[in-house]
């Protein structure tokens, strides 16, 4: 072997055992067996910590929630009805805070609210699942969670919101509930438009992930969003999401018949 060759070979392992140490630093595993989508790291693993921007103190405790894989388990069933319910409770206590900061009808003081023990109470921090149908998939943008503008700007690097509604024929989206795939070992095939086409189909979804209060938004009031703010009818989110389901043989009521939105097949439009 040439020296030369030889030291190609060398800084090639110092480049990769640096990416390695990256991705240790910045998105370690927070438990023996964390639950991601993918075993396969995504680049913004070595990019963004769990706290998400490191100058945004405020968001901090909230954007771990938001990238925690490790959710107390075993998973429990909870329904659209329940986070509804969930979200009037928070409501009834005065020293949780939330909304966004120019406009929070509903709270005194707008969020993030830091002190997470009263939603750790009510559930955050739990495995969740959650059986419905999608209304629609958005791409998000540069958020505090994915350390904003520090990523490159690619839909790789951010969440991808996901309404979900009590039915197929529902499209009231301040009926539904807000779930989030955050960026973080999110498999190539989850997508934006691979969830719309889920819609599209009309099939209901199962979604398992960890159960979290967003409260930098208010939900709708009287039927339509607060002004900056997704449209939801709770605050409450499985963010984020570690299983995405469709139900493609029967009413899978029996727990058979789920595929993984990795493994499933959009059906082909007639015609095609």
């Amino acid at each position: 072997m040439t020296s030369s060759l030889r030291s190609v070979r060398i800084i090639t392992f110092a480049l990769v055992l640096a990416c390695c140490c990256a991705y240790a630093d910045k998105f370690p595993n927070a438990c023996q067996a964390p639950q991601f989508p993918s075993s396969k790291a995504t680049a913004i693993d070595g990019l963004c910590g769990l706290g998400g921007a490191p100058g945004d103190s405020s968001e901090t405790l909230q954007n771990q929630g938001k990238n925690n894989f490790c959710a107390a388990g075993p998973a429990k069933p909870i329904t659209i009805a329940d986070m509804v319910q969930l979200q009037l409770t928070v409501q009834q206590n005065k020293n949780i805070n939330f909304g966004n900061t120019h406009d929070h009808p509903l709270s005194d003081t707008p969020g993030p609210t830091t002190d997470r023990a009263p939603l750790a109470a009510l559930g955050e921090g739990n495995e969740v699942v959650l059986q419905g149908f999608v209304l629609t998939a958005r791409q998000e943008g540069a958020e505090s969670v994915n350390c904003g503008s520090a990523v490159p700007d690619k839909p790789v690097s951010y969440d991808i919101h996901i309404a979900i509604v009590d039915s197929a024929t529902n499209q009231v989206e301040c009926s539904g509930v807000v779930t989030e795939m955050s960026p973080h070992h999110r498999p190539t095939t989850w997508t934006a438009d691979a969830v719309n086409a889920v819609s599209a189909a009309h099939l209901p979804v199962r979604i398992t992930g960890h159960l979290l209060f967003d409260s930098s938004h208010t939900p709708c009031q009287n039927g339509a969003p607060v002004s900056g703010d997704p449209s939801r009818a709770s605050l409450w989110e499985v963010h984020p999401i570690y299983k995405f389901e469709i139900c493609t043989q029967g009413d899978c009521g029996s727990g058979q018949g789920w595929t993984p939105l990795e493994s499933w097949k959009a059906p082909k439009s007639k015609g095609k």
